[in-house]
């Protein structure tokens, strides 16, 4: 009876603790983007180099939820990005210049730490997309 209660209470604690840990995004993988910045969104198949997809894949997966916020995206300066792998989508992401983003596996909005980059990664990218067209 106790050793079952003890292997009870070790599973409970690992759930808890996986529970709790958890402020990551779930991890993707993509073999192109396509990206926007308001209202506009540009096909990036054959367009963007590999080398700038791979980096937004890796600042994707390394997003961290610092803290839910109630403050809303500012959809004017909002980045949209696609990441789409074997043609079918495997993430979505839109952050604003503030550092609000909002992931496909979450309903709410986040806010990012003020040292993360994607936001300047995926402007740097969408700029150099849009003079391609």
């Amino acid at each position: 009876m106790k050793r079952s209660s003890f292997i009870l209470s070790i599973v409970v604690i690992v759930l808890i603790i996986n529970g709790c840990s958890n402020n990551s995004v779930k991890g993707i993988k993509a073999d192109y983007v396509d990206i926007g910045l308001g209202q506009s969104l540009y096909e990036g198949y054959n367009k963007v180099e590999q080398e700038s997809v791979q980096s937004l894949v890796n600042s994707y997966n390394q997003l961290e939820y610092i803290g839910q916020t109630n403050q809303q995206l500012n959809y004017d300066k909002a980045i949209s990005i696609i990441f789409v792998y074997h043609d079918k989508i495997s993430g979505t992401l839109m952050i604003d210049d503030k550092g609000i983003f909002h992931t496909d596996d979450s309903e709410k909005n986040y806010q990012i730490p003020s040292n993360n980059d994607t936001y300047e990664q995926a402007l740097k990218v969408y700029k150099d997309l849009k003079q391609k067209y």
